[in-house]
């Protein structure tokens, strides 16, 4: 089998850790694990070689660890790019505010890192995928059924700005042929539907939240030149209409889809037990959107 070199470097939640593994043909493999510090950004590994597959973010892209979202990706494109590396900075509860200042106004940033690593691996980069903004709006949501608008409106617009200024800057720092491939959003209230009454009308009301929140991404990362990855659809956020049999009763397939791919625990009559992240199941959903948008990858160079 092709050799995978996959190089975790990403925070989770309060902590950041590391992770490396080598594995190859040869009959031996390596594996070195690093304990989680309290850093408060990750840092770039120096050993990285290339070919190179960078992935930033929020807690997406880290959330399951080595079983995360960019390590299928990864592992579904070595074998068309033997020696294919990911670099993972994705950092838990990123902004894009806090992806573009980081701890200490810009210094140690996941986007001057980022930055910083592509212009140290100049032709080597063969993908960056990068999801981001859903955080943006989530000081908005102060309960599972009030939001504010014009908390939600301000919030996109920032959003919005900052993320063209991300993708300027990775797209100046990585040159014209690396492919930029960002994401819609899944929804993670819609397990509130199970509970009944106000909690079914703001899971079904935050459907329309999350098509404006994933049309201003689209538009954005389209702007820019990015591919967008349909998580949205994956995870068929939006359809309330398709009725499907499931562990908690004939319910919305969104609903069923949020419940079975989310780290949020659903259960019938009550409110969810909120979580925003995929669940491995999930993960693999996602990789997956990333890899149709994505089709052939080639080698950097």
């Amino acid at each position: 089998m092709p050799t995978l070199l996959i190089v975790a470097v990403a925070s989770a939640l309060t902590s950041c850790g590391m992770t490396t593994k080598v594995g190859g043909s040869s009959p031996t493999t390596a594996s070195t694990t690093t304990e989680p510090s309290t850093t408060a950004d990750s840092t770039p590994p120096a050993s990285a070689r290339g070919p190179i597959y960078l992935a930033l973010g929020d807690s997406a892209p880290v959330w399951n660890g080595n079983d995360s979202y960019p390590d299928h990706i990864a592992s579904h494109y070595v074998a068309s790019i033997p020696g294919l590396e990911l670099v993972n900075l994705a950092q838990s509860g990123a902004t894009t505010t806090s992806m573009l200042q980081g701890p200490m106004g810009g210094s140690g940033s996941q986007q001057q890192q980022a930055v910083s690593f592509l212009h140290a691996h100049q032709g080597s980069i063969a993908l960056i995928t990068i999801d981001i903004g859903g955080n943006d709006i989530l000081g908005c949501i102060t309960s599972a059924t009030s939001a504010s608008t014009p908390c939600i409106q301000k919030a996109e617009a920032t959003m919005v700005t900052n993320l063209d200024t991300i993708l300027t800057g990775l797209r100046q720092a990585v040159g014209t042929s690396a492919r930029i491939v960002g994401m819609t959003y899944y929804d993670p209230f819609l397990g509130d539907w199970l509970a009944g009454g106000a909690d079914r009308t703001a899971a079904v009301g935050s459907v329309s939240l999350l098509t404006q929140l994933d049309g201003l991404l689209s538009n954005a990362y389209e702007a820019a030149g990015a591919q967008v990855a349909d998580v949205q659809n994956a995870f068929q956020s939006t359809d309330l209409s398709t009725t499907v049999a499931s562990a908690w009763g004939q319910i919305p397939i969104a609903v069923e889809q949020a419940c079975t791919l989310l780290d949020i625990t659903c259960q019938a009559g009550q409110a969810e037990g909120f979580g925003d992240d995929p669940n491995p199941a999930g993960g693999e959903v996602i990789a997956k959107a990333f890899e149709n948008i994505i089709g052939l990858l080639k080698p950097p160079g």
